[in-house]
């Protein structure tokens, strides 16, 4: 899918969805504030959710879910900073 994007867009570059929230999914994976010890068969690591602008369309959801070791370079992983509207 083409939407114009190179990698990463603008903040409400597109349409809401029905609960007026802008930029949910695909963009970038969101760092989670959770261990990946069980992802990862006992080793220490770091949970990741959703998808990003480099995974098919099965991973762009909200409960996808996947765990980095601190060693691995992760390139297409951001977080989300939420602001109350004005």
């Amino acid at each position: 899918f083409n939407d114009g994007g190179l990698v990463s867009v603008d903040v409400a570059k597109y349409a809401p969805n029905p609960w007026g929230l802008h930029d949910m999914h695909g963009n970038a994976a969101e760092w989670t504030n959770s261990r990946g010890d069980a992802l990862l068969g006992g080793t220490k690591g770091y949970v990741v959710r959703g998808g990003s602008w480099r995974d098919r369309p099965a991973r762009c959801t909200s409960s996808f879910r996947i765990a980095y070791r601190p060693f691995h370079p992760v390139f297409n992983t951001s977080f989300r900073i939420i602001l109350p509207a004005k």
